[in-house]
């Protein structure tokens, strides 16, 4: 048996949804239970979302879902100034002898995100809106009041009421979505006005990659230490940390957006990648595991690597910091050494928007080296720095400095982009 999609206008929709009282069901199908972040279950024809029918869809997004199928919902995240769009990706499942059979669920989380992007897009509201996955195969990443604030659209929560004997009992309103403007509330000595900002810790979480065992690259030495090593330091810090080693292209693309939906609560993301990278055509590229060097050409690194622009768009904070030691000497640059449109050395200058920090373990248009110790000279210098109680501009120069000793200044780390707002000291982030 092979995979069909459902009829093309409820595969993948981007439109504008009501909002309505729910109701309580008295019974949930099995394919409209969510599991929410805290294992608490939810049904998602309780909810505005699913019940009302916007345009573009044959019926209700309830009704769309398929009965043997898994699906994923995108929304946008800020319920106060993005618009009520609404991206849908679902891909009914036929059984053979090897399991079940249908579009993967990455490329399903990439549709709906993309769908969900295009109309907010389309309804040019001039608002930073980002989308984020509701519902994902039957599970969400967001916690029962983030999820009924944006399965309801409401930015103050009506209490829910719930059947019991005696008739209907009122609970108390859920708590907004975190956000860097609003503190999180406190029950025991708030602190006054005046010091509640100052006082106020910013949450980050982080998304650490190593790649090593490349299939046709060569093996390089201490990425996967590096990875780890950062990863053990940030989580020091208190932050929370997704690590991923040894990612083919599959699975690079499906920790981004399994990430995407983990970190849209934070204030901070941090990225840090350790592995090969290269440049074609003034675009950065990560290279996957999987990328072989047997035949390659421009065109196929562009299919088959991941571009550091699109890495960006799943990292969905306001302030977001990239670390790449990933401009170490590169076997396919020197295979397209010769190709028009070959790849020069090291990684290109980026352009990054406004909010976000992209550190680069040597200049654009040079290699970094690998080190003769557990880790390379730029991941050592991190590691023996970001824990300074100081705002992360001073922290890079403080590297730059270690790196270029420890490399008799053949190695300049560089920053690209900028930060905006208060200092942004990283051992002082909270989860």
């Amino acid at each position: 048996m092979h995979a069909s999609l459902l009829d093309t206008k409820a595969l993948a929709v981007a439109c504008l949804l009501g909002l309505g009282a729910t109701a309580s069901s008295a019974a949930c199908a099995p394919r409209h239970q969510v599991v929410l972040a805290d294992d608490s279950r939810a049904c998602v024809t309780d909810y505005a979302i699913a019940r009302e029918q916007p345009p573009g869809l044959p019926t209700t997004l309830a009704n769309a879902t398929p009965g043997t199928g898994l699906y994923h919902v995108a929304v946008p995240d800020n319920v106060d100034s993005c618009p009520r769009v609404l991206g849908f990706a679902s891909t009914n499942q036929h059984l053979n002898a090897a399991g079940p059979v249908g579009a993967p669920p990455d490329a399903r989380a990439a549709q709906a995100l993309r769908e969900c992007s295009a109309a907010v897009r389309a309804a040019s509201t001039g608002t930073t809106c980002n989308c984020i996955l509701l519902i994902e195969d039957g599970r969400s990443a967001l916690t029962r009041e983030q999820f009924v604030q944006l399965a309801e659209r409401r930015s103050s929560l009506v209490a829910a009421k719930p059947e019991t004997a005696g008739g209907p009992v009122a609970k108390p309103p859920a708590p907004p979505l975190p956000s860097i403007a609003t503190p999180p509330p406190t029950t025991e000595n708030p602190p006054s006005p005046q010091t509640r900002v100052s006082e106020r810790r910013l949450t980050a979480r982080a998304l650490v990659i190593g790649n090593a065992a490349y299939k046709t690259l060569g093996v390089l030495t201490n990425t996967i230490g590096d990875a780890q090593a950062i990863a053990n330091k940030l989580r020091s810090f208190g932050i929370d940390v997704d690590l991923v080693l040894d990612a083919n292209r599959a699975e690079m693309v499906l920790a981004l957006a399994r990430y995407h939906v983990n970190a849209t609560a934070y204030d901070v993301n941090l990225f840090y990648y350790a592995g090969h990278g290269l440049q074609i055509g003034g675009i950065n590229y990560l290279i996957p595991v999987d990328l072989s060097l047997s035949g390659v050409s421009v065109g196929a690194v562009k299919l088959n690597a991941i571009s550091l622009n699109d890495t960006l768009e799943y990292l969905p904070a306001r302030t977001r910091v990239v670390f790449l030691d990933a401009c170490r000497d590169n076997p396919i640059a020197r295979a397209l050494a010769t190709t028009r449109g070959a790849a020069p050395a090291g990684l290109a200058g980026i352009d990054s928007p406004s909010g976000t920090l992209i550190a680069y373990s040597t200049k654009d248009g040079f290699a970094a080296e690998d080190g003769a110790g557990p880790n390379s000279p730029y991941t050592t210098a991190l590691l023996a720095h970001l824990g300074d109680p100081d705002d992360i501009a001073i922290v890079l120069r403080r590297v730059r400095q270690a790196v270029l000793k420890a490399t008799n200044n053949r190695q300049q780390p560089w920053e690209y982009g900028s930060l905006i707002g208060d200092a942004l000291v990283l051992s002082r982030l909270a989860r």
